[in-house]
């Protein structure tokens, strides 16, 4: 799983949707991609499976709007993405209690169970 905040979540959807296709699963906390990104025309020639996205986004963000990583989102799964959007009323470039809550919860289920150590 590959992940970040803001500019990180922008990279991480480079990397995981143009180099490394066979991951888990991506996160982009408060991130979007450009209207004309380079992950969109590099989708277009997919044909292979590719990792989930989770995303997070606050309404109240003022220096990512909310509006840029809906786009993302949208513009991901009409090119075959499977996405999920969470949204955070009033909160703004920032991470919340909620927010850290529901991503762990989503790296458990898509991280596989360790097997258990031998003595």
């Amino acid at each position: 799983i590959l992940g970040g905040f803001s500019m990180g979540g922008g990279m991480a959807m480079h990397l995981a949707f143009r180099f490394h296709q066979d991951l888990a699963g991506v996160f982009a906390l408060s991130s979007f991609l450009n209207k004309d990104s380079a992950v969109y025309q590099a989708l277009k020639r997919n044909e292979s499976a590719l990792p989930e996205l989770f995303q997070c986004h606050g309404t109240a963000d003022e220096l990512v709007l909310y509006s840029w990583g809906e786009e993302t989102n949208k513009m991901l799964k009409s090119l075959g993405v499977s996405t999920s959007l969470h949204t955070f009323p009033n909160l703004n470039h920032e991470l919340n209690r909620t927010e850290i809550e529901k991503l762990k919860s989503w790296i458990v289920k898509k991280l596989p169970v360790e097997a258990p150590k031998a003595n």
